[in-house]
């Protein structure tokens, strides 16, 4: 049986405060379970990693998520070079790398940590369920404005502007937007997931501050692109639809 919008809404909605009271309650207990500082994150984003985990496996998603794809098809290889354009661009800028504790090999695994859980959660999770009941233009929208809106969690881990708050959002939303997009496509997030703790890892270890017209530059890339993959033939490179109809059918994806 098909669900309605206003019930696909409502558990993409859900999944996504669950993830968000995760965070909250993480950062909280962490102290009585000895973890403090920049480890608390690294605490938050692991129970985020579960949680992703499991809400993929409770949904019977990993089929459609493509994380088990090593090899999609030369195609879908070459329409993420923009992805990982955006990832690696920080390389390039003046300055480099910064020492910034704990050291390199923590933030990567912290980041990855992030990547497959935001991935997991907005691009397979949200963005499916979106898929089962809304046109895919709108199913993809409302998974980016939602991945944007995740991104308040900042306020449970620093005291950012308004401002800063608000361009985080749109940014985030946009960028969102860009992977679902692909997502929706390809149904091959496993490349996501990695782009995606590199575009993360090489902005927060930039040494000198980036540009906000560099940020806005290429979210407007990425934007445009976004739109440009959903006028794409939305099958898989397979030729087979990205939801089966006996898998939409049974009401597993």
């Amino acid at each position: 049986m098909r669900s309605t919008p206003a019930r696909a809404l409502t558990l993409a909605v859900a999944v996504q405060a669950v993830r968000f009271g995760l965070i909250v309650g993480s950062l909280e207990l962490a102290p009585y379970l000895g973890i403090n500082g920049w480890y608390q994150g690294l605490f938050a984003n692991a129970v985020c990693a579960a949680f992703a985990i499991g809400i993929v496996t409770w949904l019977r998603l990993w089929r459609r998520s493509g994380i088990a794809t090593l090899w999609c098809s030369k195609r879908a290889a070459l329409l993420l070079l923009p992805f990982a354009f955006e990832a690696f661009v920080w390389l390039a800028y003046p300055g480099g790398f910064g020492d910034l504790a704990p050291g390199y090999g923590l933030w990567a695994l912290t980041l990855l940590l992030v990547g497959v859980n935001e991935e997991l959660t907005s691009r397979v999770a949200v963005l499916q369920t979106l898929c089962k009941s809304f046109r895919p233009l709108p199913a993809v929208a409302l998974a980016g404005a939602m991945f944007g809106l995740q991104h308040l969690s900042l306020l449970a881990t620093g005291s950012p502007s308004t401002e800063d708050v608000l361009t985080i959002l749109v940014l985030t939303a946009i960028y969102g937007f860009a992977l679902g997009a692909y997502q929706y496509r390809f149904a091959w997030v496993l490349p996501l997931i990695l782009l995606h703790a590199a575009s993360d890892y090489t902005q927060i270890l930039t040494a000198a501050p980036v540009p906000f017209a560099m940020h806005v530059a290429l979210s407007l890339g990425l934007l445009a692109y976004g739109l440009r993959l959903m006028r794409g033939r939305h099958a898989a490179p397979t030729d087979d639809p990205l939801i089966p109809r006996n898998l939409a059918k049974s009401g597993l994806v």
